[in-house]
This record gives C-alpha cells, structure tokens and sequence, in this order.
C-alpha cells in the first residue's frame, strides 16, 4: 500500500532525481547486459522538467522531459520502483508528463524504449503512441524500439 504520496517537480541533478535514475540504470543494465545503456546522469541535467513521486519519503518513481525542437518534446526516465508497480503510478507519471508539454505547446512526443519491456511498450500503445523509425542514438539500436504521439 501507497501511503503519503507525493509528487513533485525536481532539479534533474537533485539527490532525489540520481538516485531514481541510478536504479533505472541499474536495472537496464541487468536486462539488456552489462556496458550497454548509456551513462544517464550524463544526460539528466538537459531535461526541462523531472517529476519525482515520493510514499512516506521514499522515492518511489520519476519521469522527465527533453526538449528536442520547437514543436517536439521527448519523455525520459520513465521509472517505477519494482515494490511499486502495479499501482497505477506510470499513468500518474504519464499524465502529468503529458500535460507539461502540452501546456508548453509542443504538438509531438516522442519516446525510446527497449523491446525486453511488454510492460512499458504496453503503456505507451494505451496512451496512443504509434511505432516510428528510431532516432538520434537509437536508430542503429535493435533492442530499441520508438513512439510518437501527436498532440492536437
């Protein structure tokens, strides 16, 4: 049981941010194999938006947004706590992150996950993302799989 929830904007570099996005590493990393996700802290301090859900104290999920263009935003770090899940915090995540870049004008989102993930492709599929060739570093990736979604 979820108690005390809370959720908040946060620093990208905050401890509170590292420490969700370390677990994220870490978890890729035991997935997919050792050395090959990318050093993410490297790329947390771009983002222009990183919420970070709290229960009693414990950071228990995050999400982030990168801007890409004038018309494209990307959401990041998409991340629940393994104890966590199941619990409708991804939609809450999602919700929220939608709702930034839409309040901020973008008119697309787009997103890089890994196909060693049913739980996140299928998250991304219930909030009508539609499968697009995958970009910047991605594109040569075959465990890489990205989405696109277009806001009106």
């Amino acid at each position: 049981m979820i108690h005390n929830l809370f959720v908040q904007q946060s620093d990208p570099l905050s401890p509170d941010a590292i420490e969700l996005t370390q677990r994220l590493f870490f978890e890729l990393e035991a997935v997919y194999g050792k050395g090959t996700i990318e050093n993410f802290l490297d790329e947390n301090g771009s983002f222009i938006y990183f919420l970070v859900i709290k229960s009693d104290n414990i950071n228990i999920a995050c999400g982030a947004v990168n801007h890409i263009d004038s018309t494209t935003a990307e959401i990041k770090r998409m991340y629940v706590r393994e104890e966590y899940r199941g619990k409708g915090l991804s939609n809450l995540l999602m919700n929220a992150l939608e709702e930034f870049i839409n309040n901020k004008g973008y008119k697309k989102i787009i997103l890089e996950t890994g196909g060693k993930q049913p739980v996140a492709l299928n998250l991304y599929k219930k909030y009508g993302y539609f499968k697009i060739p995958c970009y910047s570093r991605h594109a040569g990736d075959p465990e890489s799989i990205c989405f696109a979604k277009n806001l009106p």
